[in-house]
């Protein structure tokens, strides 16, 4: 065996730190990165042996999607993280987890369809995917198996939601956060809400708190011509950031969801606001990673603090039922076979493409010898012989074609990609076109 080749052969890559593996303290210095993620997608790309990168970064996990040589270990690209969010690789590595192959695959699907989120079927992860494919293909890092394997991903996330009872019992993590107020305070209806941010995840917080029957929902955000855009759809007012902490005398609820590297609202502001409440309670969502919020805020008397930790930790279940779980986790291992057959099928193709190449090479050279020996042949004889001779290689190469095609999707058909491998693959350092399991 050529364990060279072996070593050269493209694989699919999935590795991670997420809320089921690592605390949260220690996500929170992973999105804590000065450097933006652009800079960590090009990075991972640099290490020898690989061809493209795709990071799905979110407030409960951060995933390196890699196609690479079979031969490159994991630990190339969760040292190129490491450096990147400035955590030593040693504290990193017991929290990594890593997949290969198939499971790559199985784990990106999962992931898609919302089945490994802290809120099982929350339907944000889905955007956040193809937010991560566009960041790739705009850098020039997601083409070949893996820009195809993110694509099957968002298809297999619809599929999940669309057939399954995911669409209906899926919650996002603004309304699992409202959700637990509820369940200890009673409805929201009538009070007055805070969010600090106007993009897409207070887009999402805002209708949850329509639909929680919110009287007021104010927005403060850097650009507050936005914020005001936002609020206006909820009847409340757009601030800029700085408001935020005089306007804690004047609601109920402030709920941060701002991409941020610092805490926009200390435990002081938080304390001096208390004092001005006048021992009206103050309730604290904290849906951002890095905390918008200092966490010592909780410890103020009369502030009930919520983070996404106390959200995985003490929100009671959806009524979710395990036939919709199971039927969920059914599409994606039907699509993982399916996915894993169109890899096959397309390697089969780039070999006996490569295969004809040959033949052609061949056929023309002989050709030409051919009519040099042949001299005085004319133009008619040529072209006769010409045909001939095609349409003999091109019986020849017609039914092993169409029973490789056919072998290479079939159950064993890793079996025959590899034979054909051996038999036809080119010898001249090109790569395979997509990744075999």
């Amino acid at each position: 065996m050529d364990h060279s080749a072996e070593s050269r052969r493209p694989t699919l890559l999935a590795l991670g730190v997420s809320h089921a593996s690592a605390p949260l303290d220690l996500l929170e210095r992973l999105t804590e990165a000065p450097r933006p993620v652009d800079d960590l997608v090009r990075d991972l790309s640099s290490v020898p042996g690989t061809d493209g990168a795709v990071v799905l970064a979110t407030c409960n996990r951060i995933e390196l999607y890699v196609s690479a040589d079979a031969g490159v270990p994991d630990h190339a690209f969760g040292d190129v993280l490491a450096r990147h969010s400035g955590v030593p690789a040693d504290e990193l590595r017991p929290h990594l987890y890593s997949h290969r192959s198939d499971d790559a695959v199985r784990h990106l699907f999962t992931v898609a369809s919302g089945l490994d989120s802290v809120v099982v079927g929350e339907d944000q992860i889905l955007g956040q995917v193809k937010q991560a494919l566009e960041r790739s293909r705009r850098l020039g890092q997601a083409d070949g198996v893996l820009g195809r394997a993110m694509q099957a991903a968002l298809r297999v996330g619809r599929r999940a939601r669309g057939e399954t009872g995911l669409n209906e019992a899926g919650r996002s993590l603004a309304t699992a956060g409202l959700a637990f107020f509820e369940q200890r305070i009673g409805p929201l209806t009538g009070g007055t809400a805070l969010v600090m941010g106007a993009g897409a995840m207070a887009g999402v917080v805002v209708a949850a708190l329509r639909r929680s029957g919110v009287a007021r929902v104010h927005v403060a955000n850097r650009t507050p011509e936005k914020a005001q855009r936002l609020a206006e759809t909820a009847g409340g007012t757009g601030f800029p950031l700085e408001r935020v902490p005089e306007l804690l005398t004047e609601v109920d609820l402030v709920i941060g969801c701002v991409t941020a590297t610092g805490h926009l609202l200390t435990a002081d502001d938080v304390r001096v606001a208390m004092k001005a409440r006048q021992e009206r309670p103050l309730f604290i969502l904290d849906l951002a990673l890095p905390h918008n919020i200092a966490p010592g805020s909780a410890d103020i008397p009369g502030v009930v603090f919520v983070d996404l930790r106390r959200i995985s930790e003490e929100s009671v279940p959806d009524d979710l039922s395990a036939e919709s779980v199971d039927e969920a986790r059914r599409i994606v291992d039907e699509a993982v076979a399916e996915f894993r057959t169109s890899l096959r099928a397309a390697n089969a193709a780039h070999i006996l493409s490569a295969l004809r190449g040959v033949a052609a090479e061949a056929t023309e050279a002989e050709l030409g010898r051919l009519s040099r020996r042949l001299q005085a042949m004319g133009p008619a004889e040529h072209q006769e012989i010409s045909r001939s001779v095609h349409r003999i290689v091109d019986k020849v190469l017609h039914l092993p074609t169409v029973r490789a095609r056919q072998l290479a999707t079939s159950s064993d058909g890793a079996v025959y990609i590899d034979a054909l491998r051996r038999l036809f693959a080119p010898q001249n350092g090109e790569k395979e076109m997509e990744v075999i399991s």
